[in-house]
């Protein structure tokens, strides 16, 4: 699907457009952390410093998927954030509205057109690296679905 035509993405089925195309890839370090960006719009790609190795199997792995909703307008306004057990939700206004799933070291985020993309490096981009070193880590008394061993019956 050509960039372009995710400008134009329309589907009655999925109003919040969490399945917008993403063609764009790469990936970064921060500090120990690898993050893997998905992306609809080149100006979204952070100018951080790329990660070239292949393995990026462990808990230090991160996801990003930054959508350019190109129907959202208006500047940034100051972050409010929700958290709520093993998600993070964060509104900036009609601007830019984001979701991080803790568990599952996923972040999804909406950004308008209005959002150039200085303010998206500049503000943006340290905003979303200081919560994606926030997610912790798995805690080794939990199953892989979040219930505690000690609390399943043998």
């Amino acid at each position: 699907m050509a960039l372009l035509e995710t400008a134009n993405y329309s589907d009655p089925l999925d109003p919040l457009r969490r399945f917008v195309p993403t063609p764009l890839r790469t990936r970064f370090r921060i500090g120990a952390l690898t993050v893997l960006v998905e992306t609809n719009d080149f100006s979204l790609l952070p100018a951080l410093s790329l990660h070239t190795a292949t393995d990026d199997s462990g808990s230090s792995a991160r996801t990003w998927k930054l959508v350019r909703d190109f129907d959202a307008h208006g500047s940034l306004q100051e972050p409010l954030t929700l958290r709520t057990g093993q998600l993070t939700v964060v509104g900036m206004g009609p601007a830019c509205v984001l979701g991080l799933d803790h568990e599952r070291r996923e972040l999804f985020c909406f950004i308008g057109r209005d959002v150039d993309r200085k303010t998206f490096q500049e503000y943006l981009v340290p905003f979303l690296c200081r919560l994606s070193a926030e997610t912790p880590e798995p805690n080794s008394w939990q199953t892989a679905d979040g219930v505690r061993e000690d609390a399943l019956e043998v």
